[in-house]
């Protein structure tokens, strides 16, 4: 078993008390959001017990995700839940193949397919050859999904570095400090840093020229920041981005 992914999983759920207690105003999504991450820990280590990264072959844990769902997620999650779970085994395999290959679906049947999904790409992704320090592309090296988050840090090798986070199995890769992922604008008078006072380590690193952001956390300001959990926490930012017309270039786990 990986000691330090399991690590990392047990630490985003305490991240998500410290976080609760910051941003009180999306408390009762954080809440939802640790039920969530608990369900993926107890999934994350059977199948590093059973050595198993075959997603179909552990379908039927797919449906104790529905029954969470079910029971603490939104109206409109629980009406998705309901409806997946009148489907035939089969019908919903072609669903959840279908959202891998046009990495697209409906919303919320987006949350709870990535939400089942990550610990099998997970388990992948510790497995993967692939050059995460140079692989500089705008697609995971892993599963082929975007990234939903970007974070820095300093490595021994790269002070400042710039890394993409997958949605799906949250891979990270060292990218360009300064490029649009989307219409690769590098010019920096054409980006935009957005953030809010008294929260300086997120920021939306705005594109000018294709009216694209990507959230951005800053490890070197808060070490102790996961960038997909305190992305989860920082909504605001992406409601006045949205607002202002900018489009994510690839939306979070909860949609936005």
């Amino acid at each position: 078993m990986s000691i330090v992914r399991l690590k990392e999983r047990e630490y985003s759920i305490s991240r998500l008390k410290h976080l609760k207690a910051k941003h009180p105003e999306v408390e009762e999504i954080l809440n939802f959001m640790e039920k969530v991450l608990r369900w993926q820990l107890d999934l994350y280590e059977k199948l590093e017990n059973k050595g198993e990264s075959n997603w179909r072959k552990g379908l039927k844990e797919f449906y104790s995700l529905l029954e969470l769902c079910k029971s603490y997620g939104s109206e409109t999650l629980r009406e998705t839940a309901q409806s997946l779970m009148a489907l035939g085994k089969e019908e919903v395999e072609k669903l959840i193949a279908g959202f891998l290959k046009e990495r697209w679906a409906p919303e919320e049947e987006r949350f709870i397919f990535l939400s089942f999904l990550n610990p099998f790409f997970s388990i992948m992704a510790e497995s993967t050859d692939a050059d995460l320090k140079n692989w500089l592309k705008e697609k995971c090296p892993v599963c082929g999904f975007r990234p939903s988050v970007s974070y820095i840090m300093d490595t021994e090798d790269v002070e400042g570095g710039r890394y993409l986070g997958c949605v799906l199995c949250n891979t990270g890769w060292l990218y360009y400090r300064t490029k649009c992922p989307k219409c690769g604008n590098v010019e920096d008078d054409h980006f935009e840093y957005i953030y809010e006072e008294g929260n300086r380590y997120v920021q939306l690193h705005v594109c000018k020229k294709c009216n694209t952001y990507l959230k951005v956390i800053d490890l070197r300001v808060d070490g102790l920041a996961v960038p997909h959990i305190d992305d989860l926490a920082t909504l605001s930012l992406d409601l006045w981005a949205r607002q202002q017309g900018f489009e994510r270039y690839e939306k979070n786990l909860l949609g936005l």
